[in-house]
Formats: structure tokens, C-alpha cells, sequence
């Protein structure tokens, strides 16, 4: 039998992003004054959803630690053909309290059942969704050297959307991947 594997990376929890949605803008029309997303080439349907404020801001105990409002954010969002999955192309623009500009690329993708199509098509009926359905990486781009260490590492999580009063929130809990130093 062989020895188990090492060598895999470990996570710590890094950063926490909500966003507030704000608008969806689908490709396409809109029927009964609900959104229907629109068809594109590749047989995916896209929609662009308005994410224009929200927080980016440290877990605890992780370090650099920062608090930013965001001040632009858009998800171009498509739904694979089949209907089963989404992909999730975010970027983010924000501020920390010291006037620092932060820049976020997220990339995921969502398992699409019928309680997240009722979040994405915006259904009166639709339920806060759990984390677990959507998972993810992240690229920052920071302005001030004190915050170096977010472009300088990988960052991955999970996410979900939250349905309030007040609307949609989408919400990603980041982990830093740390390499492992293991020799196999």
C-alpha cells in the first residue's frame, strides 16, 4: 500500500465580501416584468447584475487587516446551457478607511437547483441560499504596500446569496491557500 499523499495546501480565513445587488440586466427581454436572461453564442444565457456598494474587510486574526467600502462592483454572469450551473465573473472596486483602492477579479461557479434560480431570476417567492452551492477564487490589485499580501497569495472560498428586506446580498468568505513545505 502506498503512503497517503502530502504536499497539499491548507487554508486560513482571510477576507469576508458582501455586496449589495442592485440591478440584473439581462441579454434578453422581459416578460411579465420578470427578468429572463438572454441567450449568447455559446448557448449559455448571461445576465449582468449591478453590485454598486458593499464591504471587503479581513476575518479575523488574518493579517493585512483592512476594512473597504465598495464603491463599483458588476457580476457578468452566464447559466450554462443545461441549466445546471452558473459562472460567476465579478469585479470589484473599493476604498479602505484609510483611502487605499483595492481591485478584486472573482471567478466562480454556482450549482444551479431551482431554489437559486428563484435568487437569480429575482422570484418573490426566493429563499436566502446556503453556503455550499457556490465556490470560488479571487485576485486583488491593492494601492498601498501595507496591503501587498493580497496580491501576493491565492484566494479561494464559498458563497452565497442573501435575500433581504432590502434586496439581494452576495456574500464570499475568502480563505488564503498556504502551501504546504512537505517533500513527498
Amino acid at each position: 500500500m502506498s503512503p497517503p499523499l502530502s504536499g497539499f495546501p491548507t487554508v486560513t480565513p482571510a477576507v469576508v465580501i458582501k455586496l449589495n445587488v442592485a440591478n440584473a440586466n439581462p441579454h434578453a427581454y422581459t416578460d411579465n416584468l420578470l427578468l429572463v436572461p438572454g441567450v449568447i453564442h455559446t448557448g449559455s444565457t448571461f445576465t449582468h447584475f449591478d453590485c454598486p456598494s458593499g464591504t471587503i474587510e479581513s476575518a479575523e486574526g488574518f493579517s493585512p487587516a483592512f476594512k473597504a467600502k465598495v464603491n463599483f462592483g458588476a457580476d457578468w454572469c452566464t447559466f450554462d446551457a443545461d441549466k445546471e450551473h452558473g459562472r460567476l465573473n465579478l469585479k470589484v472596486v473599493a476604498r479602505t478607511e484609510e483611502g487605499t483602492s483595492i481591485s478584486l477579479d472573482y471567478n466562480g461557479v454556482i450549482r444551479m437547483d431551482e431554489a437559486a434560480w428563484k435568487v437569480f431570476t429575482m422570484q418573490p417567492d426566493a429563499k436566502t441560499m446556503a453556503f455550499g452551492a457556490a465556490t470560488g477564487s479571487c485576485h486583488f490589485v491593492v494601492g498601498d504596500e501595507k496591503l501587498k499580501a493580497l496580491e501576493n497569495n491565492v484566494f479561494a472560498g464559498n458563497g452565497r446569496i442573501i435575500v433581504g428586506e432590502n434586496g439581494l446580498v452576495a456574500e464570499s468568505r475568502l480563505c488564503q491557500i498556504v502551501p504546504s513545505t512537505d517533500m513527498d
